[in-house]
């Protein structure tokens, strides 16, 4: 074991998982715990306060997208012939 890797961290799997874990591992020529390590560390996780700008930007581009559902249904109702700016 490397220093300063003295902590262990388990996690419960089902065998097809630590199977198909394993033959990851090594097929990328890793053992399990450096390829563990490496997808832990490019994983990106949200804070309550990230969570809630991205629910308001997703609340953005819905009202964006219903505004753009009626004009479309305005100037479909209004005439054949539409001059759009």
């Amino acid at each position: 074991m490397r220093p300063g890797r003295a902590v262990w961290v388990k996690v419960r799997a089902s065998e097809a998982e630590r199977a198909e874990w394993h033959a990851k591992a090594r097929s990328a020529g890793l053992t399990l715990s450096d390829l563990v390590r490496r997808a832990v560390g490019r994983t990106h996780t949200w804070t309550a306060a990230h969570a809630e700008v991205e629910r308001e930007r997703t609340r953005q581009v819905a009202r964006v997208g219903n505004n753009l559902n009626q004009i479309a249904r305005w100037a479909s109702m209004r005439s054949p012939v539409c001059i759009c700016l």
